[in-house]
């Protein structure tokens, strides 16, 4: 037999129980939203960060961090001190280091500079090639950079200098400038 005392008192338990899972409900669906994108106009600066961009079909294709960035919304430019980026495409990685990089506000112009390396790798084969240099800038959208300073290439076997060169990332071809000086392994 159950008092009547008891029986209150399980049910007052049972209605306390259901309002705390209905406010805990209520509260679940009020998370806020993730950020999709940093404001421009805000004075901001990241440290230790590390930022994803995604395909349509869900894969990363770009990845970068870096210990510190800074956002100027007078200037309307981002700074970033020692960036790692790594552009993915099909059958290619592309990793880029460099001192310093600028980006625009709008996201599509970035320009590396101090001691600038961009290592191609095949992910086949795992054929690679060493590009250095002080300064670059890329083209976002088109996947282009170019650079007018001194650029040095080395394969693992052959090595080529130059001043100056154009580098479409999409179709896999570089054009030097300049003063080209080549070094080329005999089979």
């Amino acid at each position: 037999m159950i008092t009547q005392k008891t029986q209150r008192g399980l049910i007052a338990l049972v209605v306390i129980t259901a309002i705390s899972s209905w406010v805990n409900r209520e509260q679940e669906r009020e998370t806020p939203k993730a950020v999709a994108d940093l404001d421009p106009k805000l004075n901001y600066v990241l440290r230790d960060f590390e930022l994803q961009f995604y395909d349509e079909s869900g894969q990363t294709t770009i990845n970068m961090r870096a210990p510190v960035l800074r956002n100027n919304p007078k200037l309307q430019l981002g700074t970033i001190e020692r960036p790692v980026i790594r552009l993915n495409q099909p059958g290619l990685a592309w990793d880029v280091t460099a001192d310093t990089a600028t980006i625009t506000a709008d996201k599509e112009h970035v320009y590396l500079a101090g001691q600038v390396k961009v290592l191609r790798r095949e992910l086949v084969s795992g054929n690679q090639v060493e590009l250095n240099t002080h300064e670059v800038q890329v083209e976002v959208t088109p996947q282009t950079a170019s650079t007018d300073q001194p650029v040095s290439l080395f394969d693992g076997i052959n090595h080529m200098d130059a001043i100056g060169m154009d580098l479409n990332m999409k179709n896999d071809r570089f054009k030097l400038r300049q003063q080209v000086e080549a070094s080329y392994a005999v089979n």
